[in-house]
């Protein structure tokens, strides 16, 4: 999977937004409000990528342990599905 190259991400006031420029902003007009591990999660899918190895990246990085590193990874999955913007 793979977030869509038309997806830009800012922070405003530390917070994290996640917004499509491209066609399907005609889908999905708004944008997706995330923090910093959202954003990291984000960041990872920017190439082509599985869960597995994003869990395995914010498990290096972060103290955190594997189950919860994999629930993060498949919520701002999920939303970002929902939202149109993986590709898979």
């Amino acid at each position: 999977m793979k977030v869509k190259n038309t997806v830009i991400v800012r922070e405003l006031d530390g917070e994290f937004v996640a917004v499509d420029t491209g066609i399907g902003k005609d889908r999905f007009s708004g944008m997706i409000r995330m923090n910093k591990t959202g954003a990291f999660v984000l960041d990872c899918l920017a190439e082509e990528t599985d869960t597995d190895a994003i869990v395995r990246k914010m498990t290096e990085r972060y103290d955190v342990d594997e189950e919860t590193a994999r629930e993060n990874v498949l919520r701002v999955a999920e939303a970002l599905r929902g939202a149109g913007l993986l590709v898979e």
